[in-house]
């Protein structure tokens, strides 16, 4: 039987990194879209019914198109969708799933969903680009949404996790999807046994679809390479028709794959802060009725977990000399590159006004209004230490105590690193050491920065204040003084605010944790995606080191995040790659902020005043 190859042309989508964001969308509308359209109508006059290009994004993009361009280009478009020489797959752009509920993830499937209603089409495919992992709490809601098939391209320079090349991947609700994970944004590939294989034509980050002649050269490319071969031009849909009628031959895979690029999500604590309370009121929205303005809120908070959080660092911010704090600081204030990125991270920031500004002036007033639970209870005792401030007991009004190991339950720690920290993470992460790979994750020039300090910081009680040591706060990051709240929401629950005060930013790399080491050894639960698993069950690679949940328990233990997601364990290192599953058996601490590494996301942060709350349950 002659083999075949159904070739998807495709773009890799980044809603900035190569410029503001503003500026790539219009980008998508103005230029690339039309050329989309342009090389099918080529192909299509050429061969109607067999054209030899379609089209394949995310469904957000066509949707923005239809809903924001002229009459003119919404035509062209309708009109090309209607030919087969466009199609969408039911995402609507690659996202950190970690970092997202189940209802803002479905408000993500939503675009898709209402395109297939527009256009009398069903989409069963799905893709996600560059991002290494996912939680698998991503599964159920995929086959609600009938679809059967997840491709997975990776970042070349990052290392995959230790799955097969197709599995089924069974959530624990027994819910499957058929996961083509690949090594690269795509490739040609033949499962075993297939005589039909799936091949891409991918451009990469926003260069945009082929031309008439890329075209042409892709498929003599193709053919060259796989002589006898069938070619066709196709969607994900149909290949995953494919896998899908026969997903019994593939092995079955029930772990988490994890997101190794999770820390991004610690660059931005004040965005993520806003964006996780603004999230759990879209969840209570969720349970109602849905309203026009409310599917707009939820659809603009999915752009926040979108994987682009600014502009391209080893492109738009080329200065290896502006470390030391002096320096530093002198060109954020007068240097065009500084600024121009940091305008791009404001840019992303906005996201959450524009959803805010979807809703209803009801709406928006509970959005705007701070969370402030109502005091139900007291009776709460908590012991702290008298040099650090830590916590070292707390015990409920029902006389439940819950003891530290080693003399601390939980506090605050601040962390920095210098250039050999980076090399460390540089020498366990990458996969290659092409250039661009090197920029992305290296901090060149930071091995002449005077004052870069590899060191661990706790406070220490002066005058009763917990105070950070002051040269770390003076020459490197670290908060002048910590403060530690605490409020009984009832007899079982227990608000616990830990305050930064006096955080300078500070490009140098850096991290902020508040450990949670309750005595004992303990097997722990994370909450991700509305289902609860086990903290350790992550795939080898899958960057189970930092994980992004909505709480933790073991033995009779909550602890639920309000405000940062992120949560190692206190055993591992944090710069250093650790490929294998995580143990949490000695408790775990919640990064709070870290600068890892830049590619795309922001690379200092500061604030007069920050609060990350708890919720202890006992």
């Amino acid at each position: 039987m002659t083999r075949k190859i159904h070739l998807v042309f495709k773009t890799h989508l980044d809603i900035g990194f190569t410029d503001h964001a503003g500026k790539v969308r219009a980008q998508y509308h103005e230029r690339f879209i039309p050329q989309a359209i342009d090389t099918g109508e080529h192909f299509f006059a050429e061969d109607p019914e067999r054209p030899k290009f379609i089209w394949t994004t995310g469904a957000w993009l066509i949707w923005d198109h239809l809903n924001s361009q002229s009459r003119e280009r919404v035509q062209r478009l309708e009109r090309a969708i209607d030919r087969g020489l466009i199609r969408w797959h039911a995402l609507p752009f690659t996202t950190h799933s970690e970092l997202m509920s189940p209802a803002v993830f479905r408000a993500g499937l939503s675009y898709s969903q209402e395109l297939d209603r527009r256009f009398g089409k069903q989409t069963i495919a799905s893709k996600m680009t560059d991002v290494p992992g996912h939680t698998i709490g991503i599964v159920p809601l995929l086959a609600e949404a009938g679809v059967k098939f997840l491709h997975l391209g990776v970042n070349s320079a990052s290392p995959p996790p230790d799955v097969p090349d197709v599995f089924r991947w069974r959530a624990p609700d027994g819910a499957e999807v058929v996961v083509l994970y690949q090594k690269s944004y795509g490739e040609t590939s033949f499962p075993e046994g297939f005589d039909e294989g799936l091949g891409f034509a991918h451009t990469n980050d926003n260069m945009g679809p082929q031309s008439v002649p890329q075209t042409a050269d892709a498929w003599r490319d193709l053919q060259g390479h796989n002589p006898g071969t069938e070619i066709v031009a196709s969607t994900l849909d149909t290949y995953g028709e494919i896998l899908w009628a026969r997903r019994a031959e593939f092995p079955m895979v029930d772990l988490e794959l994890g997101d190794n690029w999770i820390h991004g999500a610690g660059t931005d604590p004040d965005k993520i802060k806003r964006f996780l309370h603004l999230q759990r009121l879209y969840d209570g929205f969720a349970k109602e009725a849905p309203t026009p303005s409310r599917l707009a809120f939820g659809r603009g908070l999915t752009m926040v977990a979108e994987h682009t959080w600014g502009v391209d660092i080893k492109s738009y911010l080329r200065d290896d000399q502006a470390w030391d704090r002096p320096a530093f600081e002198a060109a954020r204030a007068a240097d065009y590159r500084f600024r121009y990125s940091e305008a791009s991270w404001d840019e992303q920031r906005a996201y959450l006004d524009a959803a805010v500004a979807e809703l209803d002036p009801t709406d928006r007033a509970l959005a705007e209004a701070a969370e402030d639970p109502a005091i139900e209870g007291s009776g709460w005792f908590v012991e702290t230490d008298p040099n650090s401030g830590d916590v070292i007991l707390i015990r409920s009004p029902a006389g439940v105590e819950l003891h530290g190991a080693n003399g601390s339950l939980l506090g605050y720690r601040y962390e920095s690193y210098d250039a050999s920290d980076v090399a460390a993470h540089m020498d366990t992460y990458l996969t290659h050491r092409a250039e661009w790979a090197i920029l992305d994750h290296i901090k060149p020039g930071l091995d002449r920065a005077a004052t870069a300090h590899s060191a661990g910081f706790a406070p220490k009680l002066v005058d009763g204040v917990a105070t950070l040591d002051t040269a770390a706060h003076q020459a490197l990051g670290a908060p002048s003084r910590i403060a530690y709240r605490f409020r009984a929401l009832d007899s079982r629950h227990l608000e616990i605010t830990v305050e930064l005060l006096d955080k300078p930013a500070n490009r140098m790399p850096e991290a902020s944790f508040v450990t949670f080491t309750p005595a004992g050894t303990h097997d722990w639960q994370f909450l991700k995606m509305g289902q609860w698993l086990a903290a350790n069950r992550i795939a080898r690679k899958g960057g189970g080191q930092l994980q992004a949940v909505a709480a933790v328990r073991t033995d009779g233990v909550e602890l639920r995040p309000l405000d940062t997601p992120l949560v190692a364990p206190t055993a591992t290192k944090f710069m250093p790659f650790n490929p294998d599953p995580p143990d949490f058996s000695a408790g775990l601490r919640f990064n709070l902020h870290n600068n890892k590494w830049g590619t795309n996301f922001p690379m200092w942060w500061g604030a007069e005043r920050f609060e990350a709350r708890f919720v202890l349950e006992l």
